[in-house]
């Protein structure tokens, strides 16, 4: 990636940037924002490893009146001081927003959605060596999925030039309490309103459930084998509708076409971490399994006692699909009626 000449009001990072890897952990309060902060804060300390530099961590009041942009200066002030090789955020609403606005003030670009870092030691010329040679450079390429995750792109920042990057954490676990304990306490940063800000906010639009991005979907509700059938699928997307949800599946029911690939979960799918997660019909392969593990809740119906998937739910219901899952949906939009919602 070739960063751009900033434009007037940013400030390019000097050439020769040294030292750090410098992680920016969103504040707030929850099981769900403390974990991602601390898998945040995990994941900078195995790249700052990798590249042989410190860590660095920062944080904001998050009862402060600041605007994203005078949280977005801030950033940008102390990565122009620190220099650092990389400015870890993680993949979230204000991350995704943070990151590209951070780095127009770098005069550098941001990476938004990555899921992966690789690195490798290259000589001069630009060939890899694994030998530690001193005079070798620790190159950094960040991953993330294209084309419905289809093909993986690496993205590599230009020498001298500060990556900004928002990080996806779904799927991977919380540091040990050993680890946690070695991770240095975020430093408080401190922000001003800015003047003349650029940017006005209207309102916050959430996404169609029905096209958002698995990954960042709240409520999903699964079909497996079980519950794909032509009469059953329209239920299940009719169940979705009604949790404001969105429609996963299993790999039988995407290789047969009756749902695209990018509704896929599992290890060669999407990898979720939703508030709710419905599972109908679906036995719990492992290679599915391995995609929900982080979600906050699983509820699941089979007509299999024996199903693996009851033991990884908190609620499991032994039940035919075809009596149940009509009277659900019927139960839930008379409970909508009588509410009046």
């Amino acid at each position: 990636m070739t960063p751009r000449t900033p434009e007037a009001g940013g400030s390019a990072t000097p050439r020769g940037v040294a030292g750090c890897v410098l992680v920016a952990v969103e504040p707030g309060e929850g099981t769900a924002v403390v974990t991602t902060g601390r898998v945040l804060l995990a994941e900078g300390a195995r790249l700052a490893g990798k590249l042989g530099v410190n860590l660095r961590a920062i944080t904001w009041n998050a009862q402060a009146e600041s605007s994203l942009e005078a949280i977005a200066d801030g950033l940008a002030g102390s990565g122009a001081s620190l220099r650092p090789r990389v400015i870890l955020l993680a993949d979230t609403d204000v991350g995704r927003q943070l990151a590209p606005m951070v780095a127009h003030r770098l005069g550098s670009g941001a990476v938004l959605g990555c899921g992966d870092v690789r690195s490798e030691r290259r000589t001069a010329c630009g060939a890899s060596d694994s030998d530690g040679a001193v005079g070798r450079e620790e190159s950094i390429a960040f991953v993330k999925l294209v084309y419905g995750g289809w093909l993986e792109q690496e993205v590599e920042v230009a020498g001298g030039f500060t990556a900004v990057v928002a990080l996806a954490l779904a799927g991977l676990e919380p540091p040990a309490d050993s680890v946690l304990s070695s991770l240095p306490i975020p430093e408080m940063l401190e922000t001003a309103p800015s003047l003349g800000a650029r940017a006005r906010h209207l309102e916050l639009v959430p996404p169609d459930a029905r096209s958002v991005d698995l990954v960042h979907a709240k409520r999903i509700v699964a079909a497996g084998s079980g519950g794909a059938s032509e009469k059953l699928l329209a239920t299940v997307q009719e169940l979705a509708d009604l949790l404001e949800g969105s429609v996963g599946a299993t790999r039988p029911v995407v290789d047969d076409g009756r749902l695209p690939k990018e509704r896929l979960i599992g290890q060669t799918g999407r990898t979720v971490s939703p508030e709710l997660y419905v599972a109908l019909g679906i036995s719990g392969s492992p290679h599915h399994v391995a995609g929900v593990r982080s979600a906050n809740r699983i509820l699941s119906i089979n007509r299999d006692t024996r199903a693996p998937i009851f033991q990884f739910s908190d609620v499991g219901y032994v039940a035919d699909l075809e009596d149940v899952l009509p009277a659900l949906v019927q139960r839930i939009k008379e409970w909508r009626d009588d509410s009046g919602l």
